[in-house]
């Protein structure tokens, strides 16, 4: 991704004016990365709930029944929502397709063009690609929850397909980079690998809540390190002091900063395991 807005909104609003950007930083954040921190909170808070549950109901013995034993998932129902008709709706996985949806119309609009042949740009290519898995998987999603006869854990198996193509399509993202702009994109990679692994956890043991804790904590770390990547490739200020260069130390820093990430979001993670156990009884 060669811009600022190329990290924080992968192929978004590419064709506006600096200061339009400028306008739009809030907003390009928030849909960015937050997308992947947002998707990481709802896995993991989701993920307690039912975990902390099991434990309440494991202690009782009139409720220690199979129906109460933690079952892990790799989507969500949104409760809250009104209407049990809608509770009911795979909802997380229509919002990621409606997304997605967006996001590939911005890249093909942007990226076409009828010179020499009608082709869509390289670059914008790659970033559909990306999404391609995960819109895959969202919709996978939809059909098993309808009960289409598909294979016993497919859901779980569409996670590992995603995170291998949008790290098969970084990988290969750093022809003739800069060190620094190839070191944040290896640490991504590395990140979205763990993230695979953690999925491939998943298709052997769907029920293991410490797998889906670590799909939530790298994909978390995904949405944090798109954040840090922008400013540090892309800086909004000519401020030497917040101007990177291709240098050894730059490299540490970065390496640094990046478990800062690691430890950040792991405490971040566990203080929502903690919330709802030091409210005692909320679940």
């Amino acid at each position: 991704m060669g811009s600022w807005i190329g990290h924080i909104a992968p192929g978004m609003f590419k064709t506006m004016s600096t200061n339009e950007y400028q306008f739009r930083l809030l907003f390009f954040c928030l849909y960015s990365g937050m997308i992947f921190i947002l998707l990481a909170f709802w896995w993991h808070i989701n993920n307690c709930a039912r975990y902390i549950r099991s434990l309440v109901h494991e202690k009782n013995e009139n409720t220690r029944q199979e129906k109460y034993k933690f079952q892990g998932s790799t989507t969500y129902p949104c409760y809250c929502l009104p209407g049990k008709f809608i509770r009911r709706l795979r909802t997380e996985s229509i919002i990621k397709i409606f997304f997605i949806s967006i996001h590939f119309t911005i890249e093909a609009h942007d990226g076409y063009s009828s010179q020499p042949r009608p082709h869509i740009g390289t670059a914008n290519a790659n970033h559909m690609a990306m999404l391609f898995g995960f819109f895959l998987g969202s919709c996978v999603e939809i059909l098993v929850h309808y009960k289409v006869p598909l294979p016993k854990r497919i859901n779980q198996v569409m996670g590992v397909l995603a995170f291998a193509i949008e790290g098969l399509m970084f990988l290969f993202h750093l022809h003739a980079r800069g060190i620094v702009d190839i070191h944040i994109h290896q640490l991504l990679v590395v990140t979205i690998a763990c993230s695979a692994i953690s999925s491939i956890g998943e298709c052997f043991d769907p029920n293991n809540f410490w797998f889906i804790v670590l799909r939530s904590f790298f994909v978390l770390t995904q949405g944090t390190w798109f954040i840090q990547a922008a400013y540090v490739l892309f800086p909004q200020t000519t401020n030497p002091s917040f101007v990177w260069n291709d240098s050894h130390e730059s490299v540490s820093l970065l390496t640094m900063c990046y478990a800062y990430h690691l430890a950040g979001n792991a405490f971040l993670l566990i203080v929502v395991y903690l919330f709802p156990r030091l409210k005692g009884g909320l679940f």
